[in-house]
């Protein structure tokens, strides 16, 4: 496993410019048709449609991404039982995730990898003619089907912890991944076994979580014991959010900030609310608008002369006021979470590679 995301971080530090990262995986593939209705949610492609995510891979490349992750997220050994497949069964698969986007990497397009070196070449965007691939791990909740990953609401050890993640974190680094994308995280506890495993196999990674609030992890641990344990892993290299509300987004990035010197990252969802009991995403109650792209402006609200962003929360700027550039609209603020230390910005569920294009025109711009 390389070194490359420390140079990339170490570049974008210099310029000022952040990193653009891919968006969901699971929404793209949904909008071409795909059924995800199974325990090993896009994961279950690299069995029968390998494809299928490698041109959403591409899709986001060609979008702007500089980092792209894997179909390994909920790639675990409690998915692959209840398919039927066996333990050696289900590393092909994990290792075949890095596969497909490596591959989707190498034959995206040679005029949009040329038109990205000369932009890098020229320091417009430093780092823009690279494309890492980050393996996915998401957490245990995230195999129980029942939405935990948004609460941390279960229990193991920590030996049980490391021995679920085990097997993932080895197939993905043997297999070629730059990096580690520790994402959706919860639990503080299940946090520490997975830095430990990126530590014993030397992998770079990022580690990003899901929140009770701006400053609480959803198990209820605080952020900065968040900074505290990550801080003391060297294979961390940056720490941040994701699959979280748009409006808790400063509020932790400023939490974290206070707390580490390591690089940031915040990659939301589009706004809407995750109803655990159905499954299913939802606009919030208090608004009767529908989210818009991460990387573009809402569409004037002819009742308020509001833009509704994300499902109606009002975007933050970096000094915690709403943030409303004029023009009746509101945007996600992503230059102000660069301001405030985020290094690496993307989106996570509901969000498709037109979010990621509108991130990429509006930090490069």
């Amino acid at each position: 496993m390389s070194e490359t995301l420390t140079h990339l971080l170490d570049r974008s530090l210099s310029s000022g410019d952040p990193i653009v990262i891919d968006g969901a995986l699971g929404t793209a593939l949904e909008s071409r048709g795909i059924d995800l209705d199974h325990e090993l949610w896009s994961a279950g492609l690299l069995r029968d449609d390998p494809e299928a995510i490698a041109e959403v891979h591409r899709d986001y490349i060609r979008a702007g991404a500089r980092i792209i992750t894997t179909a390994s997220y909920q790639a675990t050994p409690l998915g692959f039982a209840s398919l039927g497949l066996s333990p050696d069964e289900g590393r092909t698969l994990i290792a075949r995730s890095v596969e497909v986007a490596r591959a989707a990497r190498a034959d995206t397009d040679s005029a949009t990898h040329s038109r990205t070196r000369a932009a890098a070449d020229a320091g417009a965007n430093p780092g823009a003619a690279e494309v890492l691939v980050a393996g996915s791990v998401g957490p245990y909740g995230a195999a129980l089907g029942d939405g935990a990953e948004y609460t941390g609401d279960y229990s193991l050890t920590p030996a049980e912890f490391a021995e679920f993640h085990r097997p993932r974190i080895a197939a993905l680094v043997d297999a070629g991944a730059d990096l580690l994308a520790i994402e959706t995280q919860p639990h503080l506890t299940e946090i520490e076994a997975l830095c430990t495993l990126a530590d014993e196999h030397s992998a770079p990674a990022w580690l990003s979580v899901t929140l009770a609030d701006g400053e609480h992890l959803a198990d209820g641990s605080p952020l900065t014991a968040l900074a505290e344990v990550v801080s003391a892993h060297e294979s961390i290299r940056a720490v941040g959010v994701n699959c979280v509300s748009p409006s808790l987004v400063a509020p932790a990035l400023r939490a974290l900030a206070g707390a580490t010197a390591l690089p940031l990252i915040a990659y939301p969802n589009s706004g809407e609310v995750y109803d655990a009991r159905t499954m299913e995403w939802r606009t919030p109650e208090d608004s009767g608008r529908s989210p818009v792209h991460l990387g573009e402006e809402a569409p004037d609200d002819p009742g308020t002369g509001a833009g509704g962003g994300a499902g109606g929360d009002v975007a933050e700027s970096a000094d915690g006021a709403a943030a409303d550039p004029g023009g009746g609209t509101t945007t996600f603020p992503i230059e102000d979470w660069a301001r405030l230390g985020a290094l690496l910005i993307g989106g996570c569920c509901r969000t498709g590679p037109a979010d990621i294009a509108g991130i990429a025109r509006r930090l490069t711009a």
